[in-house]
């Protein structure tokens, strides 16, 4: 065991801890086992065989067997099963009789003895913790109730009971399946509360001879207290037990076997007879070879006969176009390579794209070709073909399988795949669906130019109507005030008192000269009359000026039905040129279709790809079936 711990780990050669500790402590045997054994020794040589429930590592069989009994050992967990028949391998080599007494079984009780004669058998519980379901447990008991006699530990039997209580329980649970109880006790305290059964009750047993036991010296496994040939008998042989302390085991540190004693009382001449045994589990085979059989198998076979077969060849025909106009040109020659990706990224192509992938292009492909007799033909293969009736919602899923648009956001491009079950169809679609494609697109334009030139009229229709308005308020303005710009009168007449004012300063300045000069001179009389002249028409221009002074509330109206003159005329102006602009555009096609490559004949199908969808459905099945198979282990071993 030491080696396979090394070669696998404590984990995987099912040692565990509890073993792995015992391995380090030398491989003491148990108490519980060597009190069982000195019991089978002493009262049970005589039965047929020896069942050890939950053998773990095999202890108890191995020792058994090399005693000269015909033991069977019966262990569920695969790894520690495994272990157990490399001991045993190891034992046989140098104790011939462990392999021909000893029997270990790698399967789950009580399915392990389902076919066995166990009548005459004894079974052997020393340690059962271990979760069962309530059906599970019910057949459990019901076969122990096949058992001659049944030796359990109360204390570890499915689940831990260490109160009395709970396994007073337990034994009229396992009464009330037919296990009789009897009063023979192993009690090892902590260590282990072992309780005799009889599987069938006493009248429907035949008689039994008694069984004198073999001679046992007192430096063998156990140390009674009482000597159980003064013990008194029952009608079956065996010792009553008259207290629950009766058999009391020693420290195993008590415990020494000589090899001559061990030897002296090997029964060597017993060989186990030969049991029907329950086909151990294979991993290829039973259970494990029929979910292969169904997950792989039967899947593989169907897709070589579909696709090797069955499967309709179907031809592809590709092309591909880019959507240019004059705004990608220009755009392209100012802003360098930016503007070139900006070009690339049309809307105009994304509009293509989903034209061809919606029902509006089975509509329009439909006026010239007929697409339910073509893709509805009796000698297309069920799977492939349209139905004879769809509905549109199922001739838009089969369009989308059979076309294919992609835009390209590198380049700019569209890429269309048609794919038909004939290269004469596979063509004839494809050019359809490139002539329905540019008529979409050329009527998509001329909408678009008409909707710029109606936009572009009515824009200069409002235009216009706001400056005949603004132009009209204005004069009505005008009209009612008898002047033309208030503020520009009111200028001009300040203009005039100016400059009358300055012509008399002048004057004023040259009379007081020439008095100055000559105060009887005869030019200051005229000088005079002109001054006083200039003076008086001053005063009138004051006087009448006043009368013409413009209110604040009539300046700020006219300001304003002056600005909003001056913005309609604006408005206006750049309607107009906004109009000519549109028509200048109507002129020449917004985008086109540019398509640089053409549908072509397709000479060999391309789908189905028979090789790889046969081996994409056997990879598929198969990582299918190994992850269903790992789940199923990994649960299993959890259980377990």
């Amino acid at each position: 065991m030491g080696e396979r711990i090394r070669l696998l780990g404590v984990n995987r050669s099912g040692a565990y801890e509890h073993y792995n500790l015992q391995l380090e402590n030398g491989f003491p045997i148990p108490p519980g086992e060597i009190a069982i054994c000195d019991l089978i020794r002493r009262q049970f040589s005589n039965l047929r065989s020896y069942h050890e429930i939950g053998s773990g590592l095999g202890t108890l069989p191995l020792m058994l067997a090399h005693d000269g009994f015909a033991a069977v050992g019966i262990e569920r967990d695969e790894r520690r099963h495994l272990t157990a028949l490399a001991i045993s391998r190891e034992l046989c080599a140098e104790f011939p009789q462990v392999d021909q007494n000893c029997r270990l079984i790698g399967a789950a009780f009580p399915d392990a003895v389902a076919d066995l004669d166990v009548s005459d058998s004894v079974a052997i519980f020393t340690d059962f913790v271990s979760s069962q379901a309530a059906g599970d447990y019910i057949r459990l008991c019901r076969t122990l109730s096949r058992y001659r006699y049944v030796l359990l530990d109360l204390q570890r039997f499915c689940k831990k009971r260490d109160s009395e209580a709970e396994q007073g329980q337990l034994v009229e649970e396992l009464a009330s399946y037919g296990l009789v109880p009897r009063t023979e006790i192993i009690d090892l305290e902590s260590q282990g509360y072992y309780r005799l059964f009889e599987g069938r009750p006493e009248h429907q047993r035949t008689t039994e001879a008694e069984v004198v036991p073999p001679a046992v010296s007192n430096s063998q496994a156990l140390n009674v207290e009482a000597s159980i040939a003064d013990t008194p008998q029952q009608s079956g042989g065996l010792p009553v037990a008259t207290a629950r302390h009766e058999l009391q085991v020693q420290a195993p540190s008590e415990v020494a076997i000589s090899a001559a004693e061990a030897a002296s009382n090997v029964r060597s001449g017993v060989l186990l007879p030969p049991m029907p045994r329950p086909a151990q589990r294979k991993r290829f085979g039973g259970l494990l070879g029929l979910s292969a059989l169904l997950v792989i198998g039967v899947p593989s076979f169907l897709a070589v006969v579909y696709f090797g077969f069955i499967a309709s060849s179907q031809y592809v025909t590709s092309f591909q176009f880019a959507v240019r106009g004059p705004s990608q040109a220009s755009t392209s020659r100012g802003g360098g390579a930016s503007a070139m990706g900006l070009g690339a990224m049309s809307p105009d192509s994304f509009v293509v794209t989903d034209y061809i992938n919606s029902p509006q292009a089975i509509a329009d492909v439909e006026r010239s070709v007929d697409l339910r007799a073509m893709f509805s033909k009796a000698d297309l293969d069920y799977w492939s073909r349209l139905p004879s009736n769809p509905t549109a919602e199922v001739l838009k899923t089969y369009w989308s399988k059979m076309v294919a648009a992609n835009f390209d956001l590198i380049s700019g491009n569209v890429l269309v795949s048609v794919r038909a079950f004939t290269p004469q169809d596979s063509l004839k679609l494809a050019q359809t669906l490139v002539a329905t494609s540019d008529e979409m697109f050329r009527k998509l334009n001329a909408k678009a130019q008409q909707d710029i030139v109606r936009l572009a009229d009515d824009n200069l229709d409002r235009a216009r109507q706001k400056l005949a308005e603004a132009r009209q308020a204005l004069l009505v303005f005008r009209e009612g005030g008898s002047l033309v710009d208030p503020g520009k009168t009111a200028q001009a007449g300040a203009d005039r008192v100016e400059e009358l004012r300055k012509k008399l300063s002048m004057l004023r300045a040259q009379y007081a000269s020439i008095e100055a000069g000559a105060a009887k001179s005869p030019m200051l009389a005229p000088l005079g009359a002109q001054i006083s002249a200039l003076e008086a028409h001053i005063s009138k221009e004051d006087r009448s000026g006043a009368q013409r002074v413009t209110s604040p509330e009539t300046m700020a109206e006219y300001q304003s039905l002056d600005l909003e003159r001056q913005y309609a005329d604006k408005q206006y102006t750049d309607a107009l040129e906004m109009r000519n602009q549109a028509y200048l555009t109507r002129q020449a096609q917004l985008s086109y279709l540019a398509l640089f490559a053409p549908p072509m004949m397709p000479q060999t199908s391309l789908y189905p790809n028979r090789p790889r969808a046969i081996a994409a459905v056997i990879l598929g099945a198969a990582a299918a079936w190994f992850a269903g198979m790992l789940i199923a282990f990994a649960l299993r071993d959890h259980l377990m």
